[in-house]
């Protein structure tokens, strides 16, 4: 799939929401200084060897005094997550927003806030309030964009 005109309907739809959100937030940050697929690099490890790995935060706010923001914006549509998908789906959110805030936390002794954007809340409040609260638990701050 080499050419954007065979991409997925579902992929093209969420480059679109990604760009919309990085533009919409370049002429929004008041303080600090935005960079948009920031790359980073982290040590990582498999049972046996570390090595280190290259990442791209989607949104990285720097220039904020003593921390950072990272944001991850995601496409889901959690209308059409299967609920026996959605915890897993949650976790792989949560575990690749973490591996990049670790970089900040762990190594360079920083804070960090981190927060994913998606595009809109479930209509569900049960859905919405268990999405909220998985990743609020975890310490990420999730915002319901609605373009």
């Amino acid at each position: 799939m080499g050419s954007n005109n065979m991409e997925p309907e579902q992929l093209k739809l969420g480059k679109e929401f990604h760009k919309k959100v990085q533009s919409n937030w370049k002429n929004g940050i008041i303080d600090g200084h935005l960079i948009v697929e920031h790359k980073i690099s982290f040590l990582s490890s498999n049972s046996r060897i570390k090595y280190v790995r290259t990442g791209r935060l989607d949104m990285f706010i720097d220039e904020l005094g003593d921390f950072f923001v990272v944001i991850e914006i995601k496409s889901t549509d959690w209308e059409k997550v299967k609920i026996h998908n959605l915890r897993k789906l949650l976790s792989s959110h949560k575990r690749q927003i973490w591996k990049y805030i670790s970089k900040y936390v762990d190594d360079d002794k920083m804070d960090v806030c981190p927060g994913i954007i998606y595009p809109k809340a479930p209509k569900d409040s049960t859905l919405r309030n268990l999405i909220e609260s998985y990743l609020n638990e975890e310490g990420i701050q999730v915002v319901w964009y609605n373009l």
